[in-house]
């Protein structure tokens, strides 16, 4: 006998928890179905796990170079399976935020077991029949593997068996400068592995802008990690308890690198085999559930949101489309998604936050009318006195002020970058920005001494409009 629900939500994530935590606080009966643990991806093996790492990462990295502190540098011991208990603890605080027992208290009916979609608003799981006004899939993304040769024989590991593991490998060869791939391989190097990073592409995190990929390019370098980019692995073999990648440039050159382990970084993939989704309606291109801008699937009355639409995939994102979700579902109307104003971070130290578009991005839409304004970090005091100015901060706006992008490149870029993100939410043009006063000394006067010189710009060309005309009144 089929049980009804108002909402059934298929996983347990950041997209399906917000779900069903929203639908159930207005009225909704809700059913919420994980087939592993709640909390997904981001608890167990994405942001907090890996977040945790960096931070014992960074540690280590600031006791090697504890002279420019004026303290005696020394090196770490470190012990693999101390840094991976000490993460896994830190992931356990966390996850009572996730805990089934907390959902269930607030009359979600939280349900163990594979989840599939049987037609005509019905999801089988667990030896139950579901009948439900709307369905929300939110299975998430995982680790995409290259259709390498000898990969799979050799064995190799991603995010999610490395996690699981309690050593580090002395070398090892990164698939990937993507941001998963970027902020292992500098990880890894603290902990003393010999890091090579192999990308398809020209650069690596290639999203960001140029200045940014420069400025960290160097970054990275300089503490041992070998970029090479435009290069592809093309086949791997084991030798002697080694493996050995046969890597190929883009000019058609050729070289074996060989190293203890291999990490795949390459790309992500949409969880979304033996749902029933195709007999239910819901389109899938590789891999990726097929959404509007009200996510929406091709099937009425169920939706999407998450990793697994293929979108911008962040746990911020999935959350704010999870809200958009509840809205869309219990309110007359519809309220579409817009990502014109979600920030990233690239979690290497220092960290990486973005905001819009990049310079090349934005000469190619506005043209000569960009105007770009940049501070080095090593003119922001609170950066110098912490040690830590290497970096910038950009801001990329047009003729009349309007915030086209921010890019921060620095310590707590993450939290940096929030001022331009509201900036822009706001309206508030690059003027605003240069006025506001922020305490001194702070990372965030970097934001406003690069909106600063948006006044000298001005000032600059009133001057030279003024020579101009004196000029032509001598004649």
């Amino acid at each position: 006998m089929p049980e009804s629900f108002d909402v059934v939500v298929i996983g347990g994530g950041t997209g399906g928890l917000v779900t069903a935590s929203g639908c159930v606080r207005l009225g909704r009966r809700v059913a919420l179905i994980e087939r592993e643990a709640l909390g997904g991806d981001c608890l167990w093996t994405g942001c907090v796990p890996t977040k945790a790492l960096v931070a014992s990462a960074k540690l280590a990295h600031q006791m090697r170079h504890a002279g420019a502190f004026g303290l005696e540098p020394v090196t770490p011991r470190v012990t693999p399976k101390a840094v991976m208990d000490s993460m896994r603890e830190q992931r356990r605080i966390i996850s009572r935020h996730d805990d089934p027992e907390k959902f269930r208290k607030l009359g979600i009916d939280v349900i163990s077991g594979e989840a599939k979609l049987a037609g005509g608003g019905v999801v089988e799981v667990a030896g139950r029949t579901l009948r439900a006004k709307d369905i929300v899939i939110a299975t998430g993304a995982r680790t995409s593997v290259p259709p390498v040769e000898g990969l799979q024989e050799s064995g190799f590991l991603d995010h999610v068996s490395f996690l699981a593991q309690d050593e580090f490998p002395e070398t090892i060869l990164i698939l990937g400068g993507g941001y998963i791939g970027i902020e292992f391989a500098q990880m890894f190097a603290r902990f003393g592995s010999r890091v090579t990073v192999v990308e398809m592409l020209d650069e690596i995190v290639n999203k960001e802008d140029a200045d940014v990929i420069a400025r960290l390019r160097e970054i990275l370098t300089g503490e041992g990690i070998e970029l090479l980019t435009g290069w592809a692995v093309k086949s791997v073999r084991r030798e002697g308890g080694k493996k050995i990648a046969r890597i190929e440039q883009k000019s058609g050159a050729t070289r074996d690198v060989t190293v203890d382990e291999l990490f795949v970084a390459s790309g992500r993939r949409g969880n979304t085999e033996n749902l029933g989704l195709e007999a239910a309606g819901v389109k899938v291109e590789r891999s990726w559930i097929v959404a509007d801008r009200f996510l929406q699937t091709t099937a009425p009355r169920i939706w999407t949101c998450g990793d697994v639409h293929g979108g911008l995939q962040f746990t911020h994102v999935a959350a704010y489309e999870a809200v958009k979700l509840v809205r869309n579902i219990l309110f007359p109307g519809k309220s579409a998604v817009d990502y014109s104003d979600i920030p990233w971070t690239l979690y290497t130290d220092p960290e990486v936050g973005h905001i819009g578009m990049t310079e090349a991005e934005a000469r190619a839409k506005h043209g000569d009318a960009v105007r770009v304004y940049q501070v080095p970090m090593a003119d922001v005091d609170r950066a110098v006195v912490d040690r830590t100015p290497n970096g910038l901060v950009k801001i990329v706006c047009d003729a009349k002020g309007n915030l086209l992008g921010g890019h921060a490149l620095c310590a707590n870029a993450s939290t940096v970058i929030e001022e331009i993100v509201l900036a822009r939410r706001k309206g508030m043009k690059i003027g605003d920005l240069a006025q506001r006063i922020s305490s001194y000394p702070s990372l965030a006067d970097g934001v406003q001494k690069a909106a600063s010189l948006y006044y000298q710009d001005i000032a600059g060309g009133w001057l030279g409009g003024l020579g101009k005309r004196i000029a032509k009144w001598s004649q």
